[in-house]
């Protein structure tokens, strides 16, 4: 059996990455030797810290340590981190040792100079990461990407997306309900999940039905905390919309599935624009109401969707309100599609199966490692 490591550079310090890299240790331990191996920073002086900020300076990290935890590796899978000098000198090593052996190496954002480096009191890192990621290509044998990029920094790609453990999440139950749709949105609520303009279709849908009632009662469940919450709330308030905008605080377990069971529909996020972002999202919102079994609308095109999938609704990635009545046509297409809410949830969970599973998107890295040796970079 092949004899693989997890690099990660103290990723267990976030809950999010920490589960990330619980789900790929699981999947890529079905076929290899998996141990993990998380690079530490040692407590630093405030000089260190200091000296650490000139480029040509590195980030003090327990490299030694890392190494000597390498016995024979076959591959090695790492989550990016800063590019300096030392990072370059540890992949450089590990080549001299183990010639062998690839390096794959997890872009979890691309382009990401923006993200990691936007704040002034970033620039000290930009400045490394400008001068050492270019000589990367010497060592590293793929980068493993969620963008359609063919090569990296010169460094040819692996495409995969963001995965999650779809067996764990609770498939949606329950049954059609006629003339009446429930629309859910779960979320740590911010700019970008944009729910505001929901809010505004609704108002809009009830406020030109003059005084009668609509064919389908649309009624909007939302769920977390966040700081966007008192907004929508308000909003909610000024359009009369108590009765059909429902707000509950963070829920979890059986409360939060009863939600989703007597629910129809799944947002994702119609904010991205705010974020100037217009690409496609990966968003693992999307993946989580695949997994429900749910059909979703949402404001920006998902990567893992084809544009003529028929379970899911993208609308305009900008600030006019979404139409309520495209909603309920959208909501009349699916049901046309499936006998019961069960066949149409097995059908939607079966895709989540096949493409956002970490069996699925881990599959290219794994075909990657059984392909013969690797590249066999020059060390200089």
């Amino acid at each position: 059996m092949k004899k693989g490591y997890y690099i990660h550079f103290q990723g267990r310090e976030s809950i999010g990455v920490s589960k990330k890299i619980d789900m790929q240790m699981e999947e890529l331990g079905k076929f290899y030797d998996m141990q993990e191996v998380e690079v530490y920073t040692p407590p630093r002086t405030l000089g260190a810290r200091v000296f650490g900020l000139f480029p040509t300076a590195s980030i003090t990290r327990d490299y030694e340590e890392a190494f000597g935890r390498l016995e024979q590796p076959d591959f090695l899978y790492i989550r990016r981190t800063v590019a300096d000098r030392a990072y370059l000198n540890f992949w450089k090593k590990v080549k001299a040792r183990y010639p062998h052996c690839k390096i794959i190496v997890e872009l979890f954002t691309y382009p990401y100079d923006r993200d990691d480096f936007g704040k002034w009191n970033a620039w000290p890192f930009y400045l490394k990461e400008l001068l050492y990621r270019p000589k990367l290509k010497r060592y590293v044998d793929r980068f493993v990407t969620y963008t359609e990029d063919e090569e990296i920094f010169g460094i040819p790609t692996i495409h995969s997306s963001n995965g999650i453990h779809v067996e764990s999440i609770p498939q949606i139950a329950g049954e059609f309900e006629d003339g009446h749709i429930n629309i859910i949105g779960v979320a740590f609520m911010q700019r970008h999940h944009g729910y505001e303009r929901i809010i505004e279709g609704l108002h809009a849908y009830y406020g030109d039905s003059n005084g009668e009632d609509p064919a389908y009662r649309v009624e909007l469940h939302l769920v977390g905390d966040g700081p966007e919450k008192q907004s929508y709330q308000e909003l909610a308030r000024r359009y009369r919309l108590e009765e059909y905008v429902h707000f509950y605080p963070t829920l979890s377990g059986e409360k939060l599935d009863e939600l989703y069971n007597m629910s129809d529909i799944a947002l994702v996020s119609f904010g991205m624009y705010k974020a100037k972002f217009y690409g496609k999202m990966g968003a693992l919102k999307s993946r989580e109401c695949l997994a429900k079994g749910m059909p979703l609308i949402t404001g920006c095109a998902i990567d893992v969707l084809p544009e003529d999938y028929p379970y899911a609704r993208v609308f305009a990635n900008d600030e006019s309100p979404v139409r309520t009545e495209e909603i309920v046509d959208f909501y009349k297409q699916v049901r046309r599609m499936a006998d019961s809410k069960k066949e149409l949830s097995d059908i939607i969970r079966k895709f989540a199966f096949e493409h956002v599973s970490m069996a699925a998107v881990m599959r290219p890295v794994v075909e990657y490692i059984e392909e013969g040796n690797g590249k066999g970079n020059t060390i200089v």
